[in-house]
């Protein structure tokens, strides 16, 4: 899944975004790469 437009959520916003679209179940598992098309060299890790 690839996002089309740019927000900015809190992370409360972000993990709420991802409940209410796949649950809370232990089945679910989500992954969030982050690009950086700046042309950085950090990464971010988000656990849910």
């Amino acid at each position: 899944m690839t996002r089309t437009t740019d927000e900015t959520l809190t992370p409360t916003e972000r993990v709420n975004r991802v409940l209410n679209a796949f649950g809370n179940d232990s089945d679910v598992l989500v992954i969030s790469n982050h690009i950086n098309a700046g042309g950085g060299d950090s990464h971010c890790v988000t656990n849910v």
